[in-house]
Parts: C-alpha cells; structure tokens; sequence
C-alpha cells in the first residue's frame, strides 16, 4: 500500500471518528427525572428549541433553520450535509458552520434585552417580539443571507414554546382533577415531533384510529424504509427478503402511525383514504416507482396495539394479502415468492401462508421475556425465544371470504414466518426513552430475535431507526447500544443527573445497567468494554460506590449483582481482579442490607 492511499485511509477514519463523537455530543438527552409542576430551564429550553428547529414543518408553512441558513450559505441541503460529512471534511465542515450559526441564532433571540414598560400590555410584548426577531433576523441575514419572512415564520413558533416550556399547569390540573373538574385536552407525544403537546398539564388524548396512518407519518415514514433498506443492502450487497416488525401501541399514538406507515411502506403499497379521511384500504405502488423489490414484513404487535388499533391491523393484513395476490415477478415480490412456496408444498392454505399479524391471545398483553431476565429464571437463552413464540403466536386478520381470525392459535405459522427472518426491526420516536431506558425494547425487539435465532438458524441482523434526527438514521443494534452507553450510562451530565434525585435516581442507573444485560441475554450485542466501563465507573470508582450505597443500597447490589451475572453467564469476559473487587463490593452491600456488622 502507497503512502497516499495510506494516508487516505487514516484521514477517512479520523472523519468517522469525529462523526461519531459530534453523535454523542449532539444527542439529546434527559438531564434528571420530571420534577412534577417545575418548568423547563434556560439550558433545556435552548436544546429543545434548537432541535425543533432542526425540522420542517410543513403543515405549519416552516422550513427547518439549518436548511434555511445552508440554502443562504449557497452550500448543499442540511440533510445532504448530514450524510456526506462522515466521509468528506469540507462538508463536515460546512455542516458545523450551519450547525453553530442556527445555534448562535437561536440563542440570541432567547437573550435579547427584555424592554417591557408595562407587563401585561399585550402590545408591549409583541414590541419585545419584534425586538428579538430583529436580533436573531439581522445576525442571519449578515451571516447566511436568510430571508427575514422566513426567520419570523420559526421564530413565532419558537417564541410560542419558550413561553409554554417556561410554564407549568400540572400542579393546577392535578387540583383541577381532584375536585372533578374539566382539564383541557391535549396531544401525547414527543415536543421534537409535535410542538402542540405543549403547554403540559392536560388531559392526554389519544388519536382517531380510522385516520392511521396520518398523511404526515406516511411522508416521514418512507425516508426511513429507504434508510432501513439502504443500510442493509450497503452492508450485504442485498435487500432482505424478510423482516420481523415490533408494532407498539403507544408510539404509534404519539407518531400518528408513522411505524405502520413504514411497514406499508416496505410492502410497497400507501394507504388508501375515502371522503372521511378514513385509511381503510391500500393502493399498490408500481414497481417502477419503488425502484426495488417488495419485502415481506412479519409483524409483532403488542397487546395495547391490537386493542386500540384493530382497523389498523387490519389494514396491515389486508396490505400483506393483495401483495401477495400481484401478478410480479417472485424477485421483486418476496411475499409472492414465499407464499408460492409454502402453499405449492401443500403444508399451508392461502390464508393460513398469507398470515402476517400476530400477537397476544385477546386480553393477554407483553411476552414475559422481560419477567425472565430480571429475576434471572432462564438457563439457555433459548428459553427466552421460545416464551416469545409462546405469547405472541396468535393471528389477527380476515380469510378470504372476510371472516375474521383475530387471536387465533397459530404457532405454527408465526414458527414458519420466523424461519424466514433475515432482520429485525423497531422504530424509536422520542428523545427521553431509549432501549436500554425500559425493558419493553429487550423484551420484544430481542425477543423476537432471540426467536428468529432458533427457527431460522441464524441471528437476524437487528436495526433501529432514530426519526428525531433531521436525517433518517438507521443504526444497529450494536451501535445503537454503544451511542446509549456513551450518552447516558457513561456520561457524567446524565449519572450526575439523575443522583441529583437520590434514591430514585440510583434506580434509573440501575435500571440503565440492567436492560443493557437483556441485550445480552436476548441478543449478544453488549461489547465487553461496555461492561468494563460500567463497573470502572459505579463499582470501582469506591467514592461512586458509596454514593450509590448510602442513597440506595438495594438498586446498587443489583447493579452489581446484575454485572457478576453477566459474567456467570459468559456474555462478559472480564478480568478476574475486576470480579474479586465487584464480589467484594456485593457481599459488602449483602452485609449492609442484612444489617451485618
């Protein structure tokens, strides 16, 4: 290899090294646990601020800041900056200057002088509006030739929720409630994705089920089935011919149905809408147009989801049935293609081999594989896959004379489908929970994975998508699992956070360490260094220790006691001083609690 190449390579590293630091230093992330009745402050309001200006928002008439400020700079879209500037440095540059000029914009309209002769004087404020937008317009203008009727149509909006973020009604609601009184109803969701869930404090409702998937999660959701697609394929040279979805109830709430909307989307057809605005069919779109082939998308759904979305369900099944009736070609049609096989050998009906919903039985809800790790009541991880199979093996649909199934025993087929399973993918929609915050993403994207694991013969490679960046970004499981650990377990802003709350606090570190263990378990994604890292941090670190005990003694020894399990079970080879040290530290917290010496 020549010098240059040689060089080439380092430099093309450096970039994507730095790509992956500007990730975690970028993420945005909880800083403590909600104080109930307390407002945002100065630094959180900034953050949020500057990421939901980070996005269109077209049914508003507003176009992101960053795009807006590029477009001024005569450099190429936001979103093109975004994916070129790991491998190329004058994008990356390019994308820091926009970056730090709609962040220095941002924070000037936030901290310009406040003028008010009178207070209440409600034209007062609209003058002390105007003098804001003139300082964040003016530093635009000059430094990015941005339009002032632009930068008035973000800076309304942004003024809008700096008020409402600085406000609080959840004190007064809850007082409001307890006399029996009304509470103002309100969307539930993540501020990034809907700024109208502001002001907090009001009754959380929920969406009209017949309208799902929104207009808007259908445009949001094909970027991210491209993604998802594109990743796999630059990865294996390949599109996957099957794919097992977690569907879940009350993302799919907050988002409108954006996930649905990515599982049509992968199927290659989009809803169908009658004068209602009721999505009640699907329209095919033409191969030529979708520019690759049809997947076959094996759907999980949860027990909420198929209680509050039963249409839905049956849009999504209905969805599966005409691709698999299409007259293609079985290479671009791989729903086609495996229901010819299965029906052609005689083992399986039309519509039993058509079958792609699946869930609880009616009334049953989760799949336990969560309950097993925690209480450590597994020996082969194999275990874990077949509880999964056990509790989601039930069909929903209608066959083809429109009879329902829903919540027919179908083991079999669920088995079968499974067998085909190349990749298994969740959608994650909001900044405040991650995978290694809940259990539930362990519990069903590992679990069915874990499933995928013995039916198929192989791991299926797992990704999730993150729709609360500007760029549809698709990371897998792996990755997904190291930006966590980094911008949470790891990071002093977010442990130091939550200890802030004490007892409660450890808890959440807990909880941090533990899901991150049924990863291990249902998947084997944790990199030993993760585990390293996590016990030099908490355990070995003997000040961090000590706070962790004298706050909470109990989620400590589980900490730890999760790591030494972790261990035991050989999904983290550690060195044999590390162990002695973390068993020290465990029969001390046993001593503690059991109230020894």
């Amino acid at each position: 290899m020549n010098v240059l190449s040689t060089t080439e390579d380092r430099d093309k590293r450096v970039l994507e090294l730095y790509e992956k630091v500007l990730e975690v230093e970028q993420r945005l992330i909880p800083t403590g646990l909600h104080i109930f009745g307390r407002p945002s402050d100065a630094h959180e309001i900034l953050d949020l601020l500057h990421m939901v200006a980070s996005f269109d928002r077209p049914e508003l008439g507003i176009r992101a800041l960053p795009d807006l400020i590029a477009e001024g700079l005569h450099f190429p879209a936001y979103a093109t900056l975004l994916k070129e500037s790991g491998a190329s440095e004058p994008r990356l540059a390019e994308r820091e200057r926009v970056e730090a000029l709609a962040r220095q914009a941002i924070k000037l309209f936030l901290n310009a002088p406040v003028v008010v002769d009178a207070p209440d004087d409600a034209a007062n404020e609209a003058s002390h509006f105007e003098r804001r937008l003139k300082w964040a317009a003016d530093f635009l203008s000059e430094q990015a030739a941005v339009a002032f009727t632009e930068a008035r149509k973000i800076f309304s909006l942004l003024t809008k929720l700096q008020t409402q973020l600085q406000t609080n009604h959840e004190t007064q609601a809850l007082l409001r409630a307890l006399r029996g009184e009304y509470i103002e109803p309100g969307p539930g969701a993540d501020l990034v994705q809907n700024p109208a869930i502001l002001p907090t404090g009001r009754n959380t409702h929920a969406v009209n089920p017949y309208t799902v998937p929104s207009a808007v999660a259908v445009a949001r959701a094909r970027p991210v089935a491209q993604a998802l697609l594109e990743k796999h394929f630059n990865a294996t040279g390949r599109y996957p011919e099957t794919i097992a979805m977690v569907l879940w109830g009350i993302d799919n709430i907050k988002t409108e149905g954006e996930a649905v909307a990515q599982a049509l989307w992968l199927m290659g057809v989009r809803p169908r809408r009658d004068a209602l605005n009721r999505a009640t069919d699907v329209e095919v779109i033409p191969l030529a147009e979708l520019g690759r082939p049809r997947i076959d998308v094996v759907m999980t759904v949860s027990g909420i989801f198929r209680d509050l979305f039963g249409t839905t369900m049956a849009l999504l099944d209905r969805a599966a049935r005409c691709v698999a009736q299409l007259d293609e070609p079985e290479d671009s049609n791989f729903i086609r293609k495996h229901l010819n096989q299965q029906t052609t050998t005689g083992d399986f009906s039309f519509d039993e081999a058509v079958v792609r919903v699946f869930s609880n039985a009616a009334g049953n809800y989760g799949t336990n594989v969560n309950f097993m790790v925690l209480e450590s009541q597994w020996q082969d991880s194999q275990e874990l896959g077949d509880l999964f199979v056990t509790r989601k093996s039930f069909a929903y649909g209608r066959d083809s004379q429109g009879r329902s199934f829903d919540g027919r025993e179908a083991k079999r087929l669920l088995e079968h489908a499974l067998a085909r399973v190349e990749v298994s993918y969740q959608n994650i929609d909001t900044t405040e929970v991650g995978i290694t915050d809940v259990d539930h993403y362990f519990e069903y994207l590992g679990g069915v994975s874990k499933a995928v694991e013995k039916y198929a013969g192989a791991r299926p490679t797992i990704y999730l998508s993150d729709t609360l960046s500007p760029l549809a970004k698709v990371r897998t499981l792996e990755e997904t699992i190291r930006l966590e650990t980094r911008s949470k377990a790891l990071n002093p802003k977010w442990y130091e956070g939550m200890l802030k709350h004490g007892f409660s606090g450890v808890a959440e570190i807990e909880h941090q360490v533990t899901n991150t263990f049924g990863w291990s378990a249902t998947a084997d994604a944790v990199d030993d260094w993760i585990y390293d890292a996590v016990a030099e941090t908490f355990v070995l670190d003997e000040a961090m220790l000590e706070r962790l005990r004298s706050l909470n003694p109990h989620s400590t020894r589980t900490l730890v006691g999760r790591l030494l399990e972790a261990s035991g079970r050989g999904l983290w080879q550690a060195e044999q001083a590390v162990l002695e040290k973390l068993q020290e530290a465990f029969t001390g917290l046993e001593d503690q609690l059991e109230g020894v010496g």
